[in-house]
């Protein structure tokens, strides 16, 4: 406790205080004018200024953390003591420091070994409060699955799209991440899903106090992502037309009527699933991963199990097959079997500049526009989309088009209606927008891209400006070897 803390004025300053006490008490002096006097834009402005200070403290905390279980590493090394786990004891200690509970706090340090060793330039836009902490987790934990090259790999990727994650929530972070990892991770991941998909179950559990039952399942990816969205699109359908129960209540009535379907009587519920892959995914046994609509990303092999309509036997991963190498094993290997149903995403052409002349939009358009966006457009909401907007609102001659939609949480969709909001179509980009959420700040937010992590140059756009290029020097030097051939 301080000096000052101590006589019970935390504004009086003694000599003998360090310097960075004395600028927090200059800090909370100017935030104690702004609360008293400050308009709307600078306490904005203020609030996500001290988000960055608190990150840059969070880096500074976590290399803290990262030094500290290098010492007891050092230090049961020297002593010859913990020979099974030598960083026992260094999750605790930084749990306790950080008023945290101890569940979590080994995560906590693996992804602090990474940020340090294995992702320096992540770690340098971390310690300028770039991202929060709940980003940072959400960026490293996917990584411990990879092995160090890999990690070095997506950190070189980041420094050349330092854009990659703007406007992220966690949960589109982990995503993007993810969709990195399981490239290399496939044959476990694939190998994780079927052994997922054999271990399902149903249970229920009566609770006599709360006067209810419980129902736990554990179900296949398609199953399950399948289940979910027919719930909530048909919870949602109901709600509009005015019903009084709330949403989770409906959910929880329909599925109850679900299973008192009798298995005899053929009762048809039809399920539309995006999946989206590339064709070298699809044709070539490339392991890009695909993306489930509703679930998230998905090894190639699974997907190509999914269209081809049945499983491949494939039990084992690669490095078992490497040490176990039979001739099945090698026939099971990436097999590609008879594609026997074929399932596009709606994104060629006709659609992309579909667009219509009423205020609402069709359902064809706004199925692309939910799939397209995956996640609420708004900066660092992770809800799922429920609604499709205009970004420049119909009655202030918006289009009811792909360029001028985005897919919104319903929470959002209603604080863009706010007075001083604005939202623009940025950067002749028909994917991405401004957000001016009625202060001086302004966000970008951009759809994520189909496949890979990072948006790329179509190759045929790269082949014009080339051509362009070329075209301007002929110009410019009318006298060129070139044009004397011609």
């Amino acid at each position: 406790m301080s000096e000052a803390k101590a006589h019970g004025n935390g504004l009086a300053l003694t000599a003998d205080q360090p310097d960075l006490e004395s600028h927090l008490i200059q800090l909370q002096n100017d935030l104690s004018w702004l609360q008293d006097h400050g308009s709307q834009a600078e306490c904005a402005q203020a609030i996500e200024s001290i988000e960055g200070v608190i990150s840059s403290l969070r880096y500074g905390q976590a290399g803290l953390a990262h030094q500290l279980e290098k010492e007891v590493l050092r230090e049961n090394e020297e002593r010859g003591t913990n020979i099974d786990d030598q960083v026992r004891g260094a999750a605790s200690r930084v749990a306790i420091a950080r008023k945290r509970p101890q569940n979590g706090s080994r995560n906590y340090l693996v992804n602090r070994r990474i940020l340090f060793e294995d992702t320096p330039n992540i770690a340098a836009a971390f310690s300028r409060g770039e991202f929060t902490e709940a980003q940072i987790q959400a960026m490293l934990t996917p990584l411990q699955d990879v092995r160090p090259l890999r990690r070095t790999e997506f950190d070189g990727i980041f420094r050349q799209n330092p854009d990659m994650f703007e406007s992220m929530g966690p949960k589109r972070i982990k995503e993007t991440v993810t969709n990195f990892t399981v490239k290399y991770t496939s044959d476990r991941e694939d190998k994780k899903l079927k052994d997922s998909n054999a271990q399902r179950y149903v249970r229920f559990r009566k609770d006599r106090e709360e006067g209810c039952v419980f129902l736990q399942a554990r179900l296949p990816i398609v199953g399950g992502t399948g289940l979910q969205k027919t719930l909530r699109d048909q919870s949602f359908r109901i709600k509009c037309k005015g019903d009084p129960r709330t949403r989770t209540q409906i959910e929880a009535d329909l599925l109850a009527r679900y299973m008192f379907f009798d298995e005899n009587n053929e009762q048809t519920i039809n399920v539309q699933l995006g999946l989206i892959m590339t064709d070298k995914a699809l044709f070539m046994g490339d392991r890009e991963p695909a993306y489930l609509e509703g679930y998230g990303f998905i090894p190639a092999q699974t997907a190509r199990e999914l269209i081809g309509g049945h499983q491949i036997p494939n039990e084992l991963t690669f490095e078992e097959m490497e040490a176990k190498l039979t001739p099945e094993n090698i026939e099971r290997i990436e097999v590609m079997t008879e594609i026997t149903r074929l399932y596009t995403a709606p994104g060629d052409q006709e659609l992309i500049t579909m667009d219509s002349k009423a205020r609402i939009f069709p359902q064809k358009l706004k199925k692309f526009i939910r799939i397209r966006d995956r996640h609420c457009r708004t900066p660092f909401c992770d809800g799922l989309v429920e609604e499709t907007d205009h970004v420049t609102q119909f009655a202030r001659g918006g289009a009811t088009s792909v360029s001028n939609s985005s897919g919104r949480c319903a929470i959002c969709n209603k604080a863009k209606e706010a007075t001083g909001w604005y939202e623009y179509t940025a950067f002749n980009d028909h994917h991405s927008m401004l957000i001016c959420p009625g202060s001086a700040m302004s966000y970008r937010s951009t759809a994520p891209p189909a496949t890979g992590y990072v948006h790329k140059p179509f190759p045929q756009l790269m082949c014009d400006s080339q051509w362009f290029t070329q075209f301007k020097e002929r110009l410019d030097h009318p006298d060129g070897p070139h044009c004397r051939q011609s």
